[in-house]
């Protein structure tokens, strides 16, 4: 019988990315999407990284990664981590009311960077990041651009 490298992931991680990537694409915002193959982790990145880049999963993390937004199924710990960038690292576990706020929050700065570099300026950095990373390795080789 055939499965799809989806089909043994975790339901409940799945259907918050998918959430995730309807809601933010309504809002004009691209996304990126990466189904990790060994763990049932998977990677939105946001605007190209402009609004960073968030991982859904029901485990935690490896330490060295630092992904902005950390979802993680029944999490319980620290909501926040200070990073070396000036932005705190965050942690939220599958709960609708956190989430709307964390997808709220990351509508207003979307709508800062909007305000500081004005709408053109903005695109061009989303096409600046585009084109400079298309090639990477890893991540923007290995994720669906899903527009």
């Amino acid at each position: 019988m055939y499965r799809n490298r989806h089909s043994g992931k975790n339901r409940k991680v799945r259907q918050v990315a998918d959430t995730m990537v309807h809601f933010f694409q309504s809002q004009g915002i691209k996304v990126m999407r990466y189904d990790a193959y060994s763990t049932s982790s998977i990677y939105l990145k946001l605007d190209y990284g402009m609004l960073y880049t968030m991982r859904i999963s029901d485990h935690p993390g490896k330490k060295y990664l630092r992904y902005r937004y950390n979802i993680i199924k029944e999490y319980h710990g620290h909501r926040y981590e200070p990073t070396d960038w000036g932005w705190n690292r965050e942690f939220i576990a599958i709960n609708p009311d956190k989430l709307n706020k964390m997808c709220l929050d990351i509508l207003k700065m979307r709508a800062s960077k909007i305000r500081q570099l004005g709408l053109y300026g903005y695109q061009e950095e989303l096409d600046h990041r585009h084109e400079k990373n298309a090639n990477n390795r890893g991540f923007w080789q290995q994720a669906k651009d899903l527009g």
